[in-house]
């Protein structure tokens, strides 16, 4: 499948090279990756199958069905990514933690966990055909400086409806006090990412994840530099981690 780059706020006209594209601008060549925020591919999306659960990734975490995140072949681990369904139009946002998928590479590009598949669709008929695109790079390509701190997240969704992200974080705050919602304008549109955190240690955060899974809510951990986190969260990290509690079975 051929991929190609959707150049946002840009001249001229992109030609694409695999993954590289090259774009003129004001007489200069600029060089883009696939992890550039205006990357966008369409193909068939899979989903992984029950033997994986439990599994080490590539990124190094163990695979969970019931987490946000997907396996592909080229974009950076840590990268952020929307997978649109393209024949109902539902969304959902993952996280690339594997690599794959290697069945019939030609037109797969993408696989998801059993959750989000199911968050758009595809569960029943195994593939569908989807648009990627990225809405955030990975950890170390946003950091300001090689020394800057990284912070730890759960993110419980990303609604397009700002009703929708009102009425999850009602849900959770009940439990986490440190939940927010974080607005997001971007490539792949304008929506919502419902949060808790942030954390100063993964452990901390991982216990969260799974407290957030039991109660029937769909995440994935995420690694924040502090120049990212928004203002109010900055300011938390800054306070230190607090004595947190786990919402009931």
């Amino acid at each position: 499948m051929r991929r190609k780059a959707l150049m946002l706020g840009m001249l001229g006209k992109p030609q694409v090279y695999g993954l590289m594209t090259v774009c003129a601008m004001l007489g200069a060549s600029i060089v883009t990756t696939a992890a550039d925020p205006w990357y966008t591919e369409k193909g068939l999306a899979s989903y992984y199958s029950k033997g994986f659960d439990g599994k080490k990734t590539a990124s190094g975490d163990r695979f969970s069905p019931r987490e946000m995140t997907a396996a592909h072949r080229k974009l950076p681990l840590g990268t952020k990514v929307m997978v649109e369904n393209l024949e109902t139009g539902e969304k959902v946002e993952v996280k690339i933690t594997d690599r794959g998928p290697y069945a019939d590479k030609r037109r797969r590009i993408i696989d998801l966990s059993k959750a989000a598949a199911d968050s758009i669709g595809i569960v029943e008929q195994g593939v569908a055909p989807v648009r990627v695109t990225i809405t955030e790079r990975p950890p170390e390509a946003q950091k300001a400086h090689e020394d800057e701190a990284t912070f730890f997240e759960v993110q419980v969704g990303a609604f397009e409806a700002g009703e929708q992200a009102d009425a999850v974080l009602e849900q959770v705050k009940a439990w986490f006090p440190e939940a927010y919602i974080a607005p997001r304008d971007g490539p792949a549109g304008e929506y919502y990412r419902v949060r808790v955190g942030p954390f100063q240690s993964k452990q901390e955060a991982q216990r969260i994840a799974n407290a957030l899974k039991r109660g029937g809510h769909r995440v994935f951990l995420d690694e924040v530099p502090e120049s990212a986190l928004p203002e109010e969260a900055a300011q938390q990290a800054s306070d230190g981690d607090h004595e947190r509690t786990s919402p009931k079975r």
